[in-house]
């Protein structure tokens, strides 16, 4: 099975370089926060094409689903949290108004995985953004040594696509008075 809105994997982990989230309250996060009961993350940017971020994760036993594999539901979440990083750092200050998920192969719960996500389309109101989840095996890869690049014909574990609508300065406004309370 072919899934859409693939997202190509960059092999050379050395033009990334590891960022934190840039939007409020990230550290409350259950996804990208320091005490996520579904995750262990980190964020890397890349150096040359800026809107391509790189998250390494580890799927914790609180995300199975499916024996032995990562719920649809936990990576749902990882799919929005990715695409919302990136989408900050850039600078644009977006919320989510359609995401649309593909599975394909089970994911393997407590095992890395790579997930590569990219801004591929803006205009006036919306950013469109493309999330690809591949897992260590399909890659070929060593944690260790870093991403190498595998059989690119196996299947990724998940492709997405969202849709992210800009927020005005009234909207911003209204998030950061909620902050202070």
């Amino acid at each position: 099975m072919k899934l859409p809105f693939l997202v190509a994997p960059e092999f050379d982990l050395s033009l990334f370089a590891e960022i934190k989230p840039q939007f409020p309250n990230w550290e409350k996060s259950f996804v990208s926060g320091a005490n996520s009961p579904l995750y262990r993350v980190s964020h890397l940017i890349h150096s040359v094409r800026k809107t391509l971020l790189l998250t390494r994760v580890t799927f914790l036993a609180q995300a199975e689903g499916p024996p032995g594999n990562v719920h649809g539901g936990a990576t749902a979440g990882l799919v929005d949290e990715t695409m919302g990083v990136v989408v900050w750092h850039q600078g644009e200050r977006c919320l989510t108004q359609k995401l649309e998920l593909h599975y394909g192969k089970l994911l393997p719960l407590t095992e890395e995985a790579f997930v590569f996500t990219e801004i591929v389309a803006s205009n006036v109101k919306t950013l469109e953004v493309h999330t690809t989840i591949y897992s260590a095996d399909v890659l070929g890869t060593d944690a260790k040594e870093g991403v190498k690049e595998g059989d690119k014909t196996k299947t990724p574990r998940v492709s997405a696509q969202g849709v992210f609508h800009r927020l005005n300065d009234e909207q911003m406004a209204h998030f950061r008075n909620k902050l202070k309370t």
